[in-house]
Formats: C-alpha cells, structure tokens, sequence
C-alpha cells in the first residue's frame, strides 16, 4: 500500500486557488478580512509592560513590535487548525469503526471552520515556510508519520489540552471583540476534541514502538517549552540592536521568563496525568523535562 503523505499534499493544495469555490466558501464561512497590521494583544499579555528595554522603544516602535507579536500569534493558530484538518483527515481514514469514523469526520469539520475563523486575521502576504517554525514543522512531521494511537495522546490529550488554555488566555485578553468570540468559539469545539481523546487513550494497550514515540515526541515539545519566551525576545532584539547578555538576562527576568515557562510546563504536566499516563510523567520528570531552564540556559538559546 503506498504511504499517503498528508502534509505534503495539504501544502502542495495550498497555494491553488478556485474562483468558484472560493465564492462557495465565502458565503459557507461569512466574515470579513480585518486589515492589518493589528494589536489584538498589548504589552502586558506578552509580559513586556516591565520591560525597560520595551518602554524604551518609541511609540512607533511599540506598535511594530506588538503588531508582529500579533502576527506571529495568529500565523501559529493558522497553521495548527490547518494541520488539524490533515490530522482529522487521517484519523478518518485510520477509523476502525463507524462511530470513530464519524467522530473524526466531525473534528475535520471543526478544524475547517477553525482554519476560516483564523484566517480572517492572518496576513498571508508574511507567510513563511513552516520549517522555519520548529514547533509548526514538529507537528507537521507528528501528523505525517506517527502511528494512531501516539496521534490521539499528542494531539488530542496534550495539544488540544493545552490549546484550551492557549486560546482560553488569548480569548480573555484579545483586544479585538470579533476575534476575541472566534476565540471563544473555537474553545467550544477544543473541549469535545481533548476530552475524547482522554477517554480514547490508554497507556497500558501502548505497543513499545507507541510508548517510544510518545516518549520521544514529548521530549522534542517539552525542550521547546522549557526554553522560555525567545520568539518574544527575538522580536524585542531585533529593534534592540547588540544588547549585552546582561541586557538579555535583565529582560526575561522583567517578563518572569522562568516562572512563566514552569506554570505552562506544570500545565502539561497536569495534562498528562490526566489521561493516566503516570509512567511516562515518571520518565520525563526523572530527566528533568518538566523543570523550565535557568535564566541564563534560556539567554543561550537567543540566536547573536
């Protein structure tokens, strides 16, 4: 049987366009494209309010900033939902019963409206290659080649579950009312789509080949995490030209680097535990992956 490679042909279909279809979609998902460059979100969202470095930007420069900062926020959750049409997809196709089949036929469903919610906002003419964005082309690959049952944990145990807290934070504090209930909107399908996959999951049916994907996927995710907020601090650099490490290490320690990263890395752990996958916790706690990296781990990560 010939490997069918998802990924590929959802970015390969990506570029093409349909005047007729898109004029069906356009009445299907109604909404109107919002200008940008926009701040959905200000400065204390992204823990910059405290930052000396951030207040001494010009106004200008401030809007910039959290305009890109925006961006990079809604180009993340363009290419999640579009990779969970991929991922509903494929789990339709792997169904093994009617019920599964429709299950995930539904989350498909989901997701497209998800992808048109988002898209809205996004600003297609910044577009970048996913493989440029280590979490986005993790989970690309994750998608593309992970049996089934290491997709229901990563995807719908862990991602989905940490995406209700994501959007939930990005919902509460969204500064645009229209997105702020896409938002909200979106959550209502994320409860169902993580909550099944809690029920779904069980650690003791995992095959060794299973539990070593998981196993190693995880890692892979929990060292982006622990590395702390550096796609805020590249953009922060990036108008702060040369700065010390001593200015880099002052910086995060204005935006509580650490005791930000340890709440999310306690939330996934949390995630999880919930889904009775307590030997794994064991093995990544006993390697340190659910500790946040020091402050000065987390300044050589910054690239320059």
């Amino acid at each position: 049987m010939r490997k069918f490679d998802f990924n590929f042909y959802l970015e390969d279909i990506h570029t093409r366009r349909n005047i007729k279809l898109e004029r069906i979609l356009k009445k299907r998902f109604k909404g109107e494209k919002v200008s940008t460059p926009s701040i959905f979100w200000n400065a204390k969202e992204y823990k910059l309010h405290n930052v000396e470095l951030f207040q001494n930007l010009s106004l200008l420069e401030k809007k910039f900033l959290l305009a890109e900062l925006s961006q990079d926020r809604i180009r993340e959750a363009y290419h999640i939902e579009k990779s969970g049409i991929a991922y509903g997809s494929k789990m339709t196709m792997l169904s093994e019963t009617m019920d599964e089949r429709v299950l995930y036929g539904s989350f498909t469903g989901d997701e497209a409206r998800h992808f048109k919610l988002v898209e809205k906002y996004y600003d297609s003419s910044q577009d970048q290659d996913i493989s440029d964005n280590s979490f986005l082309s993790f989970l690309s690959q994750m998608i593309d080649h992970a049996p089934k049952k290491a997709l229901v944990f990563m995807i719908q145990v862990l991602l989905e579950g940490w995406g209700l807290e994501h959007y939930s934070t990005m919902a509460n504090s969204c500064q645009h009312e229209d997105l702020k209930g896409d938002l909200k909107s979106i959550l209502d399908d994320e409860v169902v789509h993580h909550g099944s996959g809690v029920i779904l999951f069980e650690e003791d049916g995992l095959s060794k080949e299973e539990r070593t994907i998981i196993l190693s996927s995880l890692t892979l995710f929990l060292q982006m995490v622990q590395v702390g907020p550096i796609g805020v601090m590249t953009r922060l650099e990036s108008l702060n030209k040369d700065l010390s490490q001593s200015q880099k290490r002052q910086a995060l320690t204005e935006m509580e680097a650490v005791e930000d990263t340890q709440h999310k890395l306690n939330i996934l752990k949390r995630l999880i535990k919930k889904a009775g996958a307590t030997s794994i916790i064991e093995e990544l706690d006993h390697k340190g992956y659910f500790k946040a990296f020091e402050l000065d781990q987390m300044v050589s990560c910054l690239v320059g």
